[in-house]
Parts: structure tokens; C-alpha cells; sequence
């Protein structure tokens, strides 16, 4: 069953990577529809609903993306609550549904969403013995607070955009500067911060 699960994600990553959405979603509605029927499989339902929830937000299907993250969210309560690094897959869900909040125009909950996601990126730093998984928390944390920024700019509250970027940047710089983690992890890091630095210039140019 779950080899038969991995091909229908499978194909709807193929989809999603040609650019065809709409295909992409199909096949994972079809992955969740099957795990639903399927009580062997209700461990995976958390990885299909994240799959399905970038389907809906790179369909530009926003309300669905947002109540499919919600969703995500909720089946990771046990993570958000958790004393342990489990505590970053409910930041990265949280950070998912800010962002998508964000681009269908609701900046309140976008900032509640994203800044909860932010806090517990930090507190799974904290709690890491593993370096560069601490490495990646605080990248992933630098990218919400750029994603924060964007919202905080669109609520009039540029000066606090301005200071929360400037924040982000010395985080990214450090995960791009350490040698000691993958060369992708610092590549990532890397164009995280020429976004960072672009957006700071823009932000600057508003006031």
C-alpha cells in the first residue's frame, strides 16, 4: 500500500515540477483520498496534506491551500507542543500556512501564523545536539522573518519590516559562512540572503 502511495506522489511531483498544478493537485487528492481509506497508512497523512497544501498554493488556490495547512497544523499539534526538535515540523506548517494567509491577502493572521512559526524555529535550535540541524533551524527562522517583514509592510508598519530584516541577515550570513554544513544548505542560505538584502533596500526606499 504505501509503495502504491508513493507512486500517485510521485506523479503529482512530476506535475507539480513540469509546472502543470492542476495535475499535481489531482494526484495528491488521490493520495489523501487513499490514506483516509486506508487506517495502515494514517502516518502518512501528515506528509500527503503537506504535499497537497504546495499543490493548492502553487495552483494559486489559496483559501484551499490555507484550509489544508490549518489542517496540517492541527494533526501537528502533538509537534507544536512538544519539548523536542519534533517542535520544527509544526514551525515549518505554521510558516506554511502564514505564508499562504499572506498571499490571499490576510495580514493579521499571516503575522500570528508566521511569528508562532519563527518562535518555535528558535526554541528547536535550543533544543538540538545536532549542529547543523541547528544550522537549518536558524536559516528556516531567518526566512520567516523575511516572510514576516513582507507583512509587517503591507500593514504600514515599515520601520519594524526594516528592523526585522535586519535581524534575518546576520542569521543567513552564518549559515552560508559555516563550513562545517553541506555546501546546498549554505547555497540556500546564500540566495535566502541576496533576497534579504534586496528586500532591505526596497524597504529603505519606501520610507
Amino acid at each position: 500500500m504505501e509503495d502504491q502511495l508513493n507512486s500517485i506522489i510521485s506523479e503529482g511531483d512530476q506535475a507539480l515540477k513540469s509546472g502543470n498544478s492542476e495535475n499535481a493537485i489531482k494526484q495528491y487528492e488521490g493520495a489523501f483520498d487513499f490514506v483516509q481509506k486506508q487506517p495502515l497508512l494514517a502516518e502518512q497523512k501528515n506528509r500527503v496534506l503537506k504535499k497537497l497544501g504546495n499543490g493548492y498554493f502553487r495552483g494559486n488556490r489559496f483559501n484551499e491551500a490555507i484550509h489544508t495547512y490549518s489542517e496540517l497544523v492541527d494533526a501537528s499539534k502533538k509537534d507544536c507542543e512538544s519539548e523536542s526538535t519534533a517542535v520544527s515540523n509544526c514551525a515549518e506548517a505554521e510558516s506554511d500556512l502564514g505564508v499562504a494567509m499572506m498571499y490571499d491577502g490576510d495580514f493579521i493572521g499571516a503575522l500570528a501564523s508566521l511569528q508562532d512559526a519563527e518562535a518555535k524555529y528558535a526554541k528547536a535550535q535550543k533544543l538540538s545536539d545536532f549542529h547543523e540541524f541547528t544550522m537549518i533551524e536558524i536559516m528556516n527562522e531567518a526566512r520567516t522573518k523575511l516572510s514576516i517583514s513582507v507583512v509587517l509592510f503591507r500593514l504600514g508598519r515599515t520601520a519594524e519590516a526594516i528592523t526585522t530584516t535586519e535581524a534575518a541577515i546576520p542569521k543567513l550570513t552564518s549559515v552560508q559562512a559555516d563550513q562545517e554544513i553541506l555546501v546546498g544548505i549554505r547555497n540556500e542560505a546564500g540566495q535566502s540572503l541576496q533576497e534579504a538584502q534586496k528586500l532591505l533596500e526596497r524597504l529603505k526606499q519606501t520610507q
